[in-house]
């Protein structure tokens, strides 16, 4: 009966100690974004692998496909695994990685010693017109308003403070107050409340674009803000692109992108809502602290599969 128990307590203190060491000898479980992804483009130009951009045959064997909010999930459960996210999405659920031996702060973003961060960009419909012929009437230019009137609201020192507490990066020091401005835009003194305005593209973008349009329907008439974040390829689609009508699922008003818009990714009413980072992150129990951009293509190429591979 003693031999027993000594063997059950040795198993129990091998696999404590071996959890709160990531388990090093174990094999890395590698997620990624999708490749409609712009964080996957950006992150895999990022740490020099610009094949795995759009071309999932490069990349490790058995590696996982999942959104943002699934990856963070991952990570929180599972001690083996590696993935990327935004910063704005950070937690203490889960341990961020510092990138070439810089961490991931909102300073370090503005300074430019954060190597990988990108901008969070916005844009907006080129055509209300839905089924009249070329004539933009009754909600349609309502909705068309209040999108104008978003555009002014995140530049103000008021949307900036939302984006801020959603964890963007932006400078709240500078631009007006809303209430400042308010004059200028009178449907937001409507009644509203029969108005929908359809927020899309980029899922990184989502939880500030669900902070930004909570806060400014209750300055515009309390309009219904509906979430469809798809990935940033998805945001031109349904704005101006080929999912544009509003019989599409991907149609929107307002769109993201967690990347730059592309040559063909053009758009009358455009520009930077915020800046982030893409964060490499793993679970909280794992001892690493950092990794180079050479590490991390070597892990998502397949030549590093195990823990032990980066002592």
């Amino acid at each position: 009966m003693k031999k027993i128990f000594i063997l059950i307590f040795t198993l129990l203190l091998v696999t404590t100690l071996a959890a709160c060491t990531g388990n090093k000898d174990d094999m890395i479980n590698v997620y990624t974004r999708d490749t409609s992804s712009g964080t996957r483009a950006k992150f895999m130009s990022y740490v020099g692998f610009d094949a795995a951009k759009s071309d999932d045959s490069v990349l490790v064997d058995g590696f996982n496909t999942a959104g943002n909010d699934e990856i963070i999930n991952a990570v929180t459960r599972d001690r083996f695994a590696i993935g990327y996210i935004s910063m704005s999405t950070l937690s203490e659920e889960f341990k961020a990685l510092d990138f070439e031996g810089v961490e991931a702060t909102e300073e370090n973003v503005l300074n430019g010693s954060y190597a990988m961060s990108r901008n969070f960009n916005y844009m907006l419909r080129d055509s209300y017109d839905f089924d009249n012929n070329g004539i933009v009437t009754g909600d349609e230019e309502t909705i068309q308003l209040i999108s104008e009137a978003w555009v002014a609201y995140i530049q103000t020192k008021t949307g900036k403070v939302t984006i801020s507490g959603a964890n963007g990066i932006v400078d709240i020091t500078t631009g007006k107050t809303w209430n400042d401005i308010l004059d200028n835009y009178p449907v937001c003194s409507l009644d509203n409340s029969n108005i929908t305005i359809k927020f899309g593209g980029s899922d990184s973008v989502e939880q500030i674009a669900r902070a930004l349009s909570t806060d400014f329907s209750a300055k515009c008439g309390n309009f219904i803000p509906d979430h469809n974040h798809t990935g940033s390829s998805n945001a031109y689609k349904g704005l101006n692109g080929e999912n544009s009508d509003p019989t599409d699922n991907l149609f929107i008003h307002i769109g993201f992108a967690s990347r730059e818009f592309n040559s063909g990714e053009v758009g009358n009413i455009t520009g930077i809502m915020a800046r982030d980072a893409i964060v490499v992150v793993v679970h909280k129990d794992n001892n690493l602290t950092s990794l180079t951009a050479a590490q991390i293509k070597a892990i998502y190429e397949g030549s590093i599969t195990k823990w032990s591979d980066l002592d």
